[in-house]
């Protein structure tokens, strides 16, 4: 088991040593927030990414992209700082995100690698659903572990597998959310509505908006497929 520790929130579940972060070209995390992470190893920054790397002072260790989002001083930051960088034309037919992906998975080639987004939520549906699904396919020794900011988050489970979080503040509400065409023998515990040994339905999601019992903490296991678990500070 790691622990992986976030504002308000500590994460305890099976996940590969090395952790890297993409910083995406959505809503940016807070400086703050995004300043207090320290169980990642490396940092990548995806186009319009740099800016929250920039604003953050965090020099990343790449830099993907066509920069045709990104502001041409974050831009020349990343380039004085030695930043190694990837750079597109902006007439392609892949996504800054799938081409960062790629790279990624090049470089996992000898051995499993964590992969955790941020700067991922918000704006259009369209960009969300394409980073979330490429993300969750990315397959390889690319182990999608999740994505976050300090309004939103969410922690993927394959099992068979565990997690355990334990809040420091309660969320407004979490959920879970099946990936696969069928999970089976999904349990929580510690929540106002439980669950024991169900089956959860891509096609079917309704654990939605739960909320812990009591205390801080809540655990969910799974025996089979993929899930999602979501939490939400405010609703």
């Amino acid at each position: 088991m790691k622990r992986i520790v976030l504002p308000d929130l500590i994460i305890e579940t099976k996940c590969p040593e090395d952790i890297t972060m993409m910083v995406l070209g959505g809503r940016k995390p807070s400086i703050d927030w995004l300043s207090s992470l320290d169980f990642v190893k490396s940092i990548w920054a995806v186009d319009s990414g740099i800016e929250s790397c920039f604003d953050s002072d965090i020099v990343p260790d790449k830099l993907i992209g066509d920069g045709d989002s990104a502001s041409p001083e974050a831009w020349q930051w990343a380039v004085d700082k030695r930043v190694d960088v990837s750079r597109y034309g902006s007439e392609k037919d892949r996504t800054d995100f799938q081409l960062a992906l790629e790279l990624f998975s090049e470089k996992a080639v000898n051995k499993e690698e964590a992969l955790f987004l941020t700067g991922c939520f918000g704006g259009r549906l369209d960009h969300l659903w394409s980073t979330l699904i490429s993300f969750i396919s990315a397959g390889g020794n690319v182990r999608p572990f999740g994505m976050a900011d300090e309004m939103e988050g969410m922690i993927l489970l394959e099992g068979p597998g565990r997690l355990d979080m334990s809040f420091s503040r309660p969320p407004g509400a979490f959920s879970l959310i099946s990936f696969t065409t069928v999970s089976r023998g999904v349990s929580v515990e510690g929540a106002r509505w439980p669950l024991k040994d169900v089956v959860l339905e891509y096609k079917d999601p309704y654990s939605i908006s739960n909320r812990l019992a009591n205390g801080e903490k809540v655990g969910i296991s799974l025996a089979e497929g993929t899930v999602g678990v979501y939490w939400v500070w405010k609703v």
